[in-house]
């Protein structure tokens, strides 16, 4: 066998596993577990600032301020959602704080008393699947005329949201 035989044979003996490699079918297969989950997410951005009544004014009914320099974003995909509202205490004797939430995913219950919401109380129902985004979220504060002082305090208002 002469030199050139012997390479073009080795050359032919070395390419016959890669096209038999190839030729070959060959699969492998994977199991992928998939999964949504139920997705209720709602923030806020900012503090309202504070609420001072400093005038009782001239008449018989309660002064009232409020704020509505924050914000809310929520987002579900789930039906029949809503958001509550709740304090961490209640507020003091002839004062009340009340909480009002825009949207347009669901129906505000206007402005809501949450002076002693130590239960959460609903402030916005009948939230459906998709999002809220950058609705404004007010604060009012009232006292009767009859308080003479209540000393500067705060309050911890929880938004859930919630079915």
């Amino acid at each position: 066998m002469t030199i050139t035989s012997t390479r073009t044979l080795l050359l032919l003996l070395l390419c016959l596993p890669i096209v038999a490699l190839a030729q070959t079918n060959s699969s492998v297969t994977q199991s992928v577990t998939v999964e949504v989950r139920a997705i209720t997410q709602i923030a806020v951005t900012g503090n309202p600032g504070p609420l001072f009544v400093t005038d009782m004014g001239s008449g018989s009914d309660a002064l009232t301020v409020s704020d509505n320099s924050t914000k809310y974003s929520m987002l579900t995909n789930l039906e029949n959602m809503k958001i509550v509202a709740s304090i961490n205490g209640p507020m003091p004797q002839g004062t009340k704080l009340m909480v009002k939430l825009e949207t347009s995913a669901g129906l505000s219950n206007g402005f809501v008393d949450v002076s002693n919401a130590s239960t959460p109380v609903d402030v916005v129902t009948g939230i459906g699947k998709g999002s809220d985004r950058n609705q404004s979220i007010t604060y009012a504060f009232a006292a009767d005329p009859s308080v003479t002082q209540v000393n500067t305090d705060s309050r911890i208002v929880t938004l859930t949201l919630t079915n």
